[in-house]
């Protein structure tokens, strides 16, 4: 996962502070960009920071409540392959 802020960003801390909260409940890797220091980054969210990536993928941008950034990682997890066949099988580590 990562999210893309911007310095002086309310909205970026809590997202980050509740994405770092999450890990204890999905195994999830997380980075931090910031907008300020990469023109293209910038040019492509600007104002509409916090932006959550997963895999790549925006998910969610703004004002993003815990329940949102929730639903993005199981979305994306879902998304892979493996996860489908495991469920089908029954098994389902980590659901929430």
């Amino acid at each position: 996962m990562t999210v893309v802020s911007r310095a002086d960003c309310h909205l970026c801390d809590v997202i980050s502070r509740m994405a770092f909260l999450l890990r204890a409940e999905f195994p999830i890797e997380i980075t931090e960009q910031c907008a300020d220091d990469d023109p293209k980054l910038l040019a492509r969210y600007g104002a509409r920071v916090p932006v959550v990536l997963i895999d790549g993928i925006e998910e969610c941008s703004g004002k993003i409540t815990e329940g949102d950034l929730r639903r993005a990682i199981k979305k994306a997890r879902w998304r892979r392959p493996i996860s489908r066949i495991l469920s089908r099988l029954g098994y389902a580590p980590g659901r929430g």
